[in-house]
């Protein structure tokens, strides 16, 4: 915190003098040398950097047998380091930690491309993504701390199916309806799995992120597959896909992890988390099914899934999702306001009236987010102070 914050806050009659200073000691006495941290990243960074300049500069030139060697070590030596570094808390315990499970993590899936380069094979990526999945997630998942492991493990989750549902459609045939319902469900099962273990464990906020990072994969997709429902005729599945079936299947499953998720937490979290998968279910099966096409139809069921999640935000106290939904609301109906007119494009006057459109909207969308928005401090459930998902 800054000297400049504080005498602002001085001056504005919000502390005296006296919690002043004793506000400039605190900050002094937990204050970090983040010149000094910085400054051994950049030399950690260079050194690492010179590393691999110079064994990519003499790759050929080394035995594959040795690289393969080195790099076992290497997996070996930072593996020692994050058990040596179990008991330790703090800078110690936390960070540098997940920095070097994460580092572990990475050794560990370019391992099998090493492999497969040195011993010239080759599979389908899914393969040795899904054999790291298996073994890496264990690990990731008892010792992460942090948001950088919880990321990763979502991101090698989505990644995973992506990459086994493109090799499928590779081969030629369309892939099954329950298959596609199940892949495109696939966040959900971090979301859950999430759920069941933040109340019973000690990490309670890296199995918060997850939830977190798994519901906004889970929130983008269902948005994309409602903008391209909304924007073509075609399926977005594949033209062989049957939209109505799958719909109907990812009806059913998304359903159900609703009704999971609210029986795993029924405070205010779980409820808000409950109405998005609930609105998800609904939007997703609606425009799967439904005339949809037209610009206004396909933009008013977006909204309307959005909105949801705005009610959600509101409901427990979620100011930043709040004002990240006015934000996208506010956007949806700037492209829609120039779908609607893209005939008066083309003419000065057109211009003209979309930019009128475009700053009413913007004004309006700030008004409201600073209006309506949950106040910082909101908690709507206290086993939660933090107030998000």
């Amino acid at each position: 915190m800054s000297d400049r914050k504080i005498n602002h806050w001085v001056n504005a009659g919000l502390i005296d003098s006296d919690t002043a200073e004793r506000l400039r000691a605190y900050e002094a006495d937990q204050s970090r040398p983040l010149g000094l941290w910085s400054l051994i990243g950049l030399g950690t960074l260079a050194i690492g950097l010179g590393i691999i300049s110079l064994v990519a500069a003499n790759w050929d030139a080394i035995p594959g047998t040795v690289r393969l060697a080195v790099h076992i070590l290497t997996i070996a030596a930072i593996s020692a380091a994050i058990f040596v570094l179990r008991p330790h808390n703090g800078f110690l315990g936390l960070y540098l930690k997940d920095v070097l499970l994460f580092i572990l993590a990475i050794l560990g899936a370019t391992f099998f491309g090493h492999l497969g380069q040195v011993y010239q094979t080759s599979s389908p990526i899914w393969q040795p993504m899904a054999i790291w999945l298996v073994l890496f997630s264990p690990l990731l998942l008892l010792a992460g701390r942090g948001w950088l492991i919880s990321l990763l493990w979502v991101v090698a989750l989505l990644g995973t199916a992506i990459a086994h549902w493109g090799w499928l459609a590779e081969q030629g045939d369309a892939p099954p309806s329950l298959y596609i319902a199940l892949v495109t469900s696939i966040p959900l099962v971090a979301l859950l799995s999430a759920l069941a273990c933040r109340g019973n464990s000690s990490r309670e906020p890296f199995w918060t992120q997850i939830g977190q990072f798994a519901l906004a994969s889970f929130v983008a997709g269902v948005s994309l597959k409602l903008i391209a429902d909304g924007v073509s005729n075609g399926n977005p599945f594949g033209a062989q896909a049957d939209a109505g079936k799958i719909a109907i299947m990812q009806l059913v499953i998304w359903a159900a992890a609703a009704s999971a998720a609210y029986r795993l937490d029924r405070s205010a979290t779980g409820t808000s988390i409950t109405a998005i998968l609930a609105a998800a279910a609904c939007a997703n099966f609606l425009g799967s099914i439904g005339p949809f096409t037209e610009p206004l139809a396909g933009a008013i069921l977006f909204m309307a899934f959005w909105a949801a999640i705005g009610w959600s935000a509101i409901y427990s106290g979620w100011r930043n999702v709040f004002q990240v939904v006015v934000a996208i609301i506010a956007l949806r109906l700037i492209a829609l306001s120039l779908e609607l007119a893209s005939n008066l494009l083309n003419s000065g006057l057109g211009l003209i009236v979309a930019g009128v459109i475009t700053i009413g909207i913007s004004v309006v969308a700030y008004r409201f987010s600073r209006a309506f928005a949950p106040a910082r401090s909101a908690t709507a459930d206290p086993v939660e102070p933090d107030g998000e998902p």
